[in-house]
């Protein structure tokens, strides 16, 4: 009976609880918890049906939702893409993230990672998630400010935020990061790739948080970094990456305290200073050590005692010199034993690789690139049983490396032999046994046929076969080898044929095929994330396709036979930075519309072709302009206003070290006179505007341009007298006046004195004075062109006074004749 009595009880009081939510259990799940999930289905986008599984009346079995045992209650929600965007092309979820999900009241896992949301900033709402404990928004396109109410998932242990702007341009940042220091009980935290550069505080901000044990900012462009903390709160950190931040400071002391941290990596900063052994001694614990490309100056192997468990170890660009083999033997024989990962790229350390490498059996990836090392690589080094990168380039080493030697790497990923004096053998029917994402093997006579082991590398991402000597058309299977190529660079070899589609290269962001021998006409489409084209010294023809590339940085085209237009998709590309189509037969004008929207844009090189029209002002929007070739065309028209051109105009601030630099816009039938304002551009260094039908004066001021190295005004219509300010120019080197209509006095001093030559001066016959060979009088007379109204009268005066006066010299002779 009391039993009976007692089931009762648990039933009313599973009813009451049930009445006391409002929801109503459908099949283990609760209703109005699936209707919050089909109604965000119904924003979403999802091409790979990832979320087909979402019918049916139980929504805890359908994919990436986890039910409470106990209560019913949706707790998890994991969608994370199980597609690696960074290696695979990849179809992701996108549309709207919907508020229903707040109706998931007990959620405590919320993974939404890569994904793209690249339209819509990171919801405010998701602080209203009260129980969450777990949330992970990473890679998914988000832009604009991380929203402050993120700071009110009090419960929260684990946040990963951080994000890749490589290809999307988008920025994600924190406006104010105090909001973190209510997440106390946060264990994990990534922020890498946020944008902090406003956020001082960071390092005070992270101390208030006493449970943190990961905390990854790579990337975040910080403010710096405080070296000394009066309360040191974050002795449980295990992990501290901060890679990547150009900070630039001696190490902090507060480092010392990091008692349990088994992973450090302050690379690619302006860290500086000497790495003491005391440092090391308080990091014992340490199995990571990424130190590299900062500005230490060598560090003492022997220093490395006290790191035992150490497995991964960079010191690139770090000052060390001498045998390569007597360093690495002062290391501790426990650390030589344990290290998997050995990083000593950008170094000055010579020997060769015998007698030391290969008896490292527990590396995986090397880098030694970029040092003196000669010599041939030992047998050894390809039979390390588990080398998965090896990175040799830009040394001295030399020998014959054959598919025999590289059967041995049967896990290898990542190879780099460019730039030795290697030679590489391989037979035609050769199949290697392992599959890899980066080739470099710049320079390492490969030729003359294209290698066919390529054919099975099905997985390559990276692949560099520049200057090899191939002398062959690239084979139908090269262009469908890797869908997940994003480098490709095949420059400076004797590659003939004609360019496809690559539309199946929908990574690709680097292309490089310059210095072949290309041909026919360019591809109507190009793949979309292209950053940089550097398609220069081919044999292409045809016209510029009309190619809207947004995410395009750099296009190389120079030294071909294209002809047509410049087309104004070229203005759809608006982080464009270097522009160079010279040397091609183009004609009409250029669009209105370059520059304007493209903030970014430093060079431009349209020399020698057939452009015609005007100089579009709209180049002034262009606030980092620092060349504009447009010589050898057939512009016309004014010379271009630069009063709207402030942003060219260099001053002492640090922006102004990409003010313009050199300007040529010779040979072409420019007119007017040359404006005032071009003497403002005081970075300018080069500034050619010979042969064109430039008339007026020299601008008095030129001797404010205090940068410039070379001046050419020659074969113009110049008139008046050189400007005595012009011997200011102190770093003048070249110079050219001649065929002009100047005159008077040829100015000296200073840097002129070492300008000599009288061709300098040649063709304008009322200039005097060295170097020319005309002496001038104590009254010279400078004689000026006859274009100038005031000019012409002046004369007028001049000729009618003489005139005058010998009529009246005359009548006064005759009168005395007469008498």
């Amino acid at each position: 009976m009391s039993s009976n009595c007692l089931m009762a009880t648990l039933i009313l009081s599973l009813l009451l609880w049930i009445l006391a939510n409002n929801t109503i259990v459908a099949s283990g799940c609760m209703e109005i918890e699936r209707n919050a999930l089909l109604t965000f289905k119904a924003g979403m986008v999802d091409p790979r049906n990832f979320l087909s599984s979402w019918e049916g009346e139980d929504c805890c079995k359908w994919r990436g939702v986890v039910c409470s045992n106990i209560t019913g209650h949706v707790v998890k929600l994991n969608l994370r893409n199980p597609c690696d965007i960074f290696f695979e092309e990849c179809s992701c979820l996108s549309g709207e993230i919907n508020p229903s999900l707040l109706l998931l009241s007990n959620l405590e896992h919320l993974d939404l990672s890569m994904n793209n949301f690249s339209e819509n900033s990171i919801p405010p709402y998701l602080g209203s998630f009260k129980n969450l404990r777990y949330l992970n928004l990473s890679y998914l396109n988000f832009g604009g400010t991380i929203p402050p109410q993120i700071g009110n998932l009090s419960k929260l242990r684990y946040l990963d935020l951080s994000f890749d702007s490589t290809f999307s341009g988008i920025t994600l940042r924190v406006d104010d990061i105090l909001w973190l220091t209510r997440l106390s009980s946060l264990k994990y935290l990534d922020l890498s790739g946020v944008n902090l550069n406003t956020s001082t505080s960071w390092l005070h901000v992270i101390n208030m948080l006493p449970s943190l044990k990961v905390l990854h900012l790579a990337d975040c462009s910080l403010p710096g970094i405080s070296t000394s903390l009066s309360h040191f709160n974050l002795t449980t950190l295990d992990v501290l990456d901060l890679e990547g931040n150009s900070i630039n400071s001696t190490l902090p002391t507060w480092l010392r305290n990091l008692t349990s941290i088994t992973y450090l990596d302050l690379s690619s900063n302006e860290f500086y200073g000497v790495i003491s052994d005391e440092f090391l001694l308080r990091l014992s614990t340490l199995n990571v050590l990424f130190l590299g490309n900062n500005g230490f100056k060598g560090m003492n192997p022997k220093a490395l005692r006290y790191l035992c468990n150490l497995t991964a170890l960079d010191l690139s660009s770090f000052g060390i010199g001498g045998e390569i083999m007597e360093w690495v033997e002062k290391m501790p024989q426990c650390v030589r034993n344990n290290l998997q990962t050995l990083y000593l790229g950008d170094n000055s350390f010579r020997g060769n690789l015998s007698g030391w490498l290969e008896q490292m059996d527990s590396l995986t990836d090397i880098d030694l690139g970029s040092n003196l090392l000669n010599g041939s690589i030992p047998a050894g080094v390809w039979k390390l049983p588990n080398l998965i990168s090896l990175y040799l380039y830009n040394n001295s080493l030399e020998g014959v490396v054959s598919d025999i030697e590289l059967s041995y790497l049967r896990k290898i990923q990542y190879l780099d032999l460019s730039f030795n004096s290697l030679t590489m053998r391989v037979r035609d029917d050769w199949v290697p046994s392992f599959q890899l994402k980066e080739i470099f093997l710049a320079s390492c006579q490969l030729g003359p046929n294209f290698p066919t082991w390529l054919k099975s590398q099905s997985q390559l991402e990276d692949l560099d076969l520049s200057k090899n000597i191939i002398a062959d058309t690239p084979p139908s299977w090269f262009w469908n080898m890797s869908h997940f190529i994003s480098v490709l660079d095949l420059s400076e070899n004797q590659i003939k044929g004609r360019l496809p589609l690559l539309m199946g290269f929908t990574k690709l962001w680097y292309l490089n095929l310059s210095s072949n021998q290309f041909e026919g006409p360019l591809p109507i489409s190009l793949p979309y994330n292209l950053q940089i084209i550097d398609l220069s010294n081919n044999f292409f023809t045809g016209v510029l396709p009309n190619i809207v590339l947004p995410r395009m940085d750099y296009l190389f085209l120079s030294n071909n036979d294209i002809g047509g237009h410049i087309p104004s998709a070229l203005c759809e590309s608006t982080f464009l930075e270097v522009l160079d189509l010279s040397n091609n037969n183009l004609s009409g004008e250029i669009p209105e519309c370059i520059g304007k929207s493209q903030e970014y844009l430093s060079v431009i090189d349209v020399s020698t072709n057939n452009l015609v029209g005007r100089i579009p002002d709209s180049l002034c929007s262009s606030k980092y302009i620092s060349l504009l070739k447009f010589n050898s065309n057939g512009f016309s028209g004014e010379f271009p206003s630069l009063q709207n051109c402030t942003s060219w105009r260099g001053t002492s601030n640090f922006e102004d070290t990409l003010s313009i630099e050199s300007i040529d816009l010779s040979n072409n039938n420019l007119s007017g006179e040359i404006p005032d304002e071009i003497t403002d551009l005081q970075t300018q260094q080069y500034l050619n505007l010979s042969r064109n039908n430039l008339i007026g004066h020299i601008p008095e001021k030129i001797g404010e341009m205090r940068s410039l190295e070379s001046l050419d005004l020659a074969m113009n219509k110049l008139s008046g007298n050189i400007p005595r300010s012009l011997s200011a120019l102190t770093s003048l080197s070249h110079l050219n006046l001649s065929y002009n209509n100047l005159s008077g006095v040829i100015p000296i001093g200073n840097q002129l004195q070492t300008l000599d030559d009288p061709s300098i001066y040649i063709g304008n016959p009322y200039l005097c004075g060295p170097p020319s060979t005309r002496n001038c009088s104590a009254n010279e007379i400078n004689y000026e062109d006859n274009e100038s109204p005031k000019d012409k009268f002046e004369w007028l005066w001049i000729y009618f006074g003489v005139v005058l006066g010998y009529l009246f010299g005359l009548a006064v002779f005759c009168g005395f004749v007469a008498q």
